[in-house]
């Protein structure tokens, strides 16, 4: 099953350049995958399982714009036990493919906060789509964290970053490590692609230390705990 929606790139989407923003992309994503979750029979007011992200890889392009109205895509690639992978595109209004993405999820209960095995009924929903993919695995390569790094910055998590499962919501995650870039890369905006590894849950009034390095690729961004005993995510960003 693919699924289809249209979204318009708004205001809040771009930045000064009128480009869209890497959380824009990421907000589509998430939307839409909800859409299909909805669809398969796993709504979130209705049942007691969803799905946390494990990672995300995105290839950028052409990035697109202010007012422009887009075409999206998602769709299964695998579900099997307990985990899943999916795939987008972002299409414009010639069918003109912008933007791809591979991204992998752990099945959850919501009341016990436990991994629980996809039922048969689930993987019937979600109508997988083994054959049709743009990156050609189901399994991302864990990120390396650096081992040297430009500079750090402490943030502590806001409210309104938190999510109904209590934790710090998964675009977050790049808003921060996009935040504490160097000023120029993050106006310029002209990443190629990037990937996010999820490792740890991070809580509201968390305090977290943001470790950026640069290399000939581009930059990554490693958020670890306040007391550096967990890494919660890296971040890499091609330019």
């Amino acid at each position: 099953m693919v699924v289809k929606e249209q979204f318009y790139v708004g205001y809040r989407d771009v930045d000064t350049l009128l480009k869209i923003k890497n959380t824009a992309i990421l907000n589509i994503f998430e939307d839409i995958a909800g859409i299909h979750a909805t669809i398969a029979g796993e709504s979130l007011k209705t049942s007691d399982t969803t799905w946390v992200l494990t990672g995300y890889k995105v290839n950028i392009i052409k990035r697109p714009e202010f007012e422009d109205r887009l075409n999206v895509y998602t769709w299964s690639t695998g579900v099997k036990n307990i985990t899943a992978s999916r795939e987008f595109e972002i299409r414009n209004q010639n069918d003109e493919l912008l933007i791809t993405g591979l991204s992998t999820w752990a099945h959850i209960n919501l009341k016990t906060k436990r991994l629980e095995k996809v039922t048969q009924a689930l993987i019937d929903g979600y109508t997988s789509e083994p054959e049709k993919t743009n990156y050609g695995i189901t399994k991302l390569p864990k990120l390396v964290e650096p081992e040297n790094y430009l500079y750090d910055t402490t943030y502590t998590i806001n409210w309104d970053w938190i999510d109904i499962n209590k934790h710090m919501n998964n675009i977050y995650y790049m808003e921060l490590a996009t935040m504490v870039l160097p000023e120029d890369v993050r106006d310029a905006n002209n990443f190629t692609s990037f990937e996010i590894m999820y490792k740890k849950e991070i809580k509201y009034k968390d305090t977290v230390k943001c470790f950026v390095a640069k290399d000939e690729e581009g930059y990554t961004v490693t958020i670890k705990s306040e007391d550096l005993s967990e890494v919660h995510a890296i971040i890499k960003l091609k330019t």
